[in-house]
């Protein structure tokens, strides 16, 4: 029997905190990692959507309805509620992607496809992507450095030399998931998530923002595969996948194969 931890619980009346609301989140998320959630739309409240849009660039460049974070702010509780409006009738839907292009780093005159989404298609999976955090980050692995809070690359790097100067180790490998963020599976990141979000509302959210289609001028495409990089829900979509297909097939699948100690570090 896995202890509960110690974490304090917070009352329910205190719930109109967006950020106590994700505290009670994460302690269900710790104290039962098997917990499939299905009611997490309702945290999609005006005022936990009003945060996130402080932590934003005001200088984006805005999407195909030519709105900018400026003018956005300006007005930004009737914005944001008329947005949680159409969230609890089921009228949202992703909007189009603006594609730019950029030249590529150290080569001018090769263009680099860059898609722009409005203000309200930042806000809302940034808003979600919070949600999803408070869920996840009690349940990932310690192997995980990546895009995660407090962890970075360089903290996968000490691990990797603790375990080489602890002198078990005979073979260091490195491996890259080539073109990761433009190949990541819509279907089966879905299936993954569908594993600990049983909202409708907010797995349609995350659905509608894979699938968003991308275009402005000309002809408009609706991706198959991939995540933006740089969008405010691809570090979790990134997690989320690699939790699964990667470090519990390590530590439940191949570690137990082998003779000696193994570490992973991701």
């Amino acid at each position: 029997m896995s202890a509960v931890p110690s974490r304090r619980v917070p009352h329910a009346e205190e719930d109109n905190d967006p950020d106590t609301g994700l505290e009670r989140i994460a302690y269900r998320a710790e104290a039962a990692p098997h917990e499939r959630f299905t009611a997490l739309a309702h945290h999609l409240t005006e005022e936990f959507l009003c945060d996130p849009y402080l932590l934003m660039n005001r200088h984006g460049a805005p999407g195909v309805d030519r709105l900018s974070m400026r003018s956005y702010g300006q007005h930004l509780a009737a914005h944001v509620a008329d947005l949680v409006a159409r969230l609890k009738r089921g009228a949202y839907h992703a909007p189009l992607v603006r594609r730019t292009y950029s030249p590529k780093a150290g080569h001018p005159a090769k263009l680099r496809p860059l898609g722009i989404p409005t203000v309200e298609d930042r806000l809302l999976p940034a808003a979600v992507a919070r949600v999803l955090g408070a869920i996840y980050e009690p349940v990932f692995r310690d192997s995980s450095f990546g895009f995660r809070p407090g962890r970075s690359a360089h903290d996968a790097l000490h691990r990797v030399r603790r375990a080489v100067l602890s002198g078990r180790v005979q073979y260091v490998y490195e491996a890259d998931s080539r073109g990761f963020f433009d190949h990541l599976d819509h279907a089966w990141l879905l299936r993954m998530l569908a594993r600990k979000i049983g909202d409708p509302t907010i797995l349609r959210l995350i659905r509608q923002g894979g699938r968003a289609g991308i275009g402005d001028q000309g002809p408009v495409t609706h991706p198959e595969e991939g995540t933006p990089q740089g969008g405010p829900l691809s570090p979790v979509r990134a997690n989320v996948s690699r939790h699964y297909g990667l470090d519990l097939w390590f530590a439940h699948a191949v570690r137990p194969r082998l003779k000696g100690a193994a570490e992973l570090g991701r």
